[in-house]
C-alpha cells in the first residue's frame, strides 16, 4: 500500500543482542571496470568509469547511447567444463564470480562436505538477450522453433544452477528477482542461511547482462541519459544529472559465521552485523520519489551505532537520486554532516544485481579504509546534507558502512557492515 511499509529485519535475540555477524571473507567480481576483487578496487578507487559509447546490437535503432559493458572477461580461465560451450553469458559471470570469490576465500570446495556449501543469487533478468531471439522465434514461426538447447538457459535460476554444478556444491540454493534490489535481497538470504546453521559457506550475490532489448525497453520509458537533452552521462547525486546509464556485471561474495572465520584464521574483509527488507510504495516501473516508510526499518537496523558510509543505488535519474537524499536526511538528521554518501552506478552503470556489486565496494571500503568516489560529479545536488568524495577515493577511517538500495516498484532492502575486527 502506498505511504505504508512491509517490513522484515534481522530478528533480535531475546537478550535484545543483534544475532551472531556473518563474516564476509570471499569477493568475486566481474565488473565494467575490472575483473577480480583488486581490479575492481583499483579502478573504482581510483574514480574510473566503466561507461563508453555502446556497439552493435546494444544500440536501440532510434536512440543511440552509452552503456558499462564488461570487456576482456575469459570466461573459460574460471569454466573449464563442457558446459561453458552451453553456458550464458549472465550465467558465465556469475559462475566465474562464485569461483572467484571461494578461491579468494581460501576454501577448496572439495576440502567441504558438498552439501555445506550453498548458493544463492539474484538476477532480475537473467538470460533476457537469448529470452528475447527465442521469443521472436516463436511469436513469427511458432512453438516449434524453439530451440531446446537453449531452453535452460532462459531459467532465471540457470545461473545458480550453472554454479552448483561447476563447483561441486549440493548445499542450499537459491535464486532471488526483485528489481534493483535484487543482489542485496540474495545477501540477506545468504546471511540468513548461515545464521539458521544451514550451511557452513554461502556464495551469494548476483549478476545481469546488458542487452539491446534492456536498452529498448528504457529507452521506451524515457528514462536513459541524454534523451531529454544534454550529455549522455552518469553521475549520482549530481545537480545535473539526466538520467540512467545501463550496465552489467556480477559480484558474488563468501560468506560464513564469523565464529567459523575466526576459528579457520580466514582473512575478512567485513561483517554484516544486520539486514532490512521492506516496500514504500510506488508504481510498477518507477522508482520512488520518496520514501518515508523507509525510515522506521533503517533506524532499527542502525539503533545508536555510528555509520561513516553510505552505499546508496542512486542512478543518475532525477526521481531515486532525490528519493534517498530525502530519505538519508530523515534518517541520519543532525549527524548526516559527518556521513559519507556514494553510489558506484557512475562507475558500472544500472542494472538488476548491481546491489551485489555495490555490497562488494562497502566492503573493500572497510577494508582499505577509503571512500569510493562518485564518478563524474561536477556538483552536488544543493542542499544535500552529506559529504561526497569526488575524483579520487579518499582515505578515511570507517567503522561502519550502510549499504542501501531502493528498486522500481519501491522495493528495498539494506546490509549493516562492520569494520572486521
Amino acid at each position: 500500500m502506498k505511504g505504508e511499509s512491509l517490513t522484515s529485519e534481522t530478528p533480535r535475540r531475546g537478550d535484545g543482542r543483534r544475532p551472531p555477524a556473518v563474516a564476509v571473507t570471499g569477493i568475486g567480481v566481474v565488473s565494467p571496470i575490472g575483473i577480480g576483487r583488486e581490479r575492481f578496487w583499483a579502478a573504482l578507487a581510483d574514480g574510473q568509469s566503466g561507461i563508453a559509447r555502446s556497439e552493435g546490437r546494444l544500440v536501440a535503432a532510434e536512440v543511440p547511447s552509452v552503456a558499462a559493458k564488461v570487456r576482456d572477461f575469459a570466461a573459460r580461465e574460471f569454466i573449464t567444463s563442457a558446459q561453458l560451450r552451453r553456458m550464458d553469458n549472465c550465467s558465465r559471470m556469475v559462475v566465474a564470480a562464485s569461483r572467484m570469490a571461494l578461491d579468494d576465500a581460501g576454501i577448496a570446495a572439495a576440502t567441504l562436505p558438498p552439501a555445506r556449501v550453498g548458493v544463492i543469487v539474484g538476477s532480475a533478468l537473467g538470460d533476457i538477450s537469448e529470452s528475447a531471439v527465442q521469443l521472436e522465434r516463436v511469436f513469427s514461426k511458432g512453438p516449434a522453433a524453439a530451440s531446446p538447447m537453449i531452453f535452460p538457459n532462459l531459467v532465471l535460476n540457470a545461473a545458480a544452477s550453472y554454479t552448483a554444478m561447476e563447483l561441486g556444491v549440493t548445499g542450499v540454493n537459491f535464486t532471488v528477482t526483485q528489481a534493483e534490489t535484487t543482489g542485496e535481497q540474495a545477501i540477506i538470504l545468504g546471511c540468513a542461511a548461515v545464521r539458521a546453521g544451514r550451511a557452513d559457506v554461502v556464495l551469494a550475490g548476483g549478476g545481469d547482462e546488458l542487452a539491446g532489448i534492456v536498452c529498448d525497453i528504457y529507452r521506451r520509458a524515457g528514462a536513459l541519459s541524454g534523451q531529454h537533452g544534454g550529455d549522455e552521462w552518469c553521475s549520482p547525486y549530481d545537480a545535473g544529472r539526466n538520467g540512467v546509464v545501463l550496465g552489467e556485471g556480477a559480484a558474488m561474495l563468501a560468506l560464513e559465521s564469523a565464529e567459523r572465520a575466526r576459528v579457520r584464521g580466514a582473512r575478512v574483509y567485513a561483517e554484516i552485523e544486520g539486514d532490512a527488507n521492506f516496500s514504500v510504495g510506488a508504481p510498477p516501473y518507477q522508482w520512488p520519489a520518496r520514501a518515508p516508510a523507509a525510515r522506521v526499518p533503517l533506524r532499527r537496523l542502525l539503533g545508536d551505532l555510528p555509520v561513516g558510509l553510505i552505499c546508496g543505488s542512486a542512478n543518475s535519474s532525477r526521481q531515486l537520486d532525490a528519493c534517498e537524499l530525502d530519505l538519508f536526511a530523515g534518517v541520519f538528521g543532525g549527524l548526516a554532516g559527518g556521513v559519507y554518501l556514494t553510489s558506484i552506478k557512475g562507475a558500472i552503470g544500472e542494472f538488476g544485481a548491481a546491489g551485489a556489486l555495490s555490497a562488494a565496494a562497502a566492503c573493500l571500503a572497510l577494508h582499505h579504509q577509503a571512500v569510493p568516489p562518485l564518478c563524474n560529479l561536477r556538483q552536488a545536488e544543493p542542499g544535500a546534507p552529506f559529504l561526497f568524495a569526488g575524483g579520487r577515493g579518499q582515505a578515511q577511517p570507517l567503522g561502519r558502512a550502510l549499504l542501501c538500495g531502493l528498486g522500481r516498484g519501491g522495493t528495498g532492502a539494506a546490509l549493516l557492515f562492520r569494520r572486521a575486527g
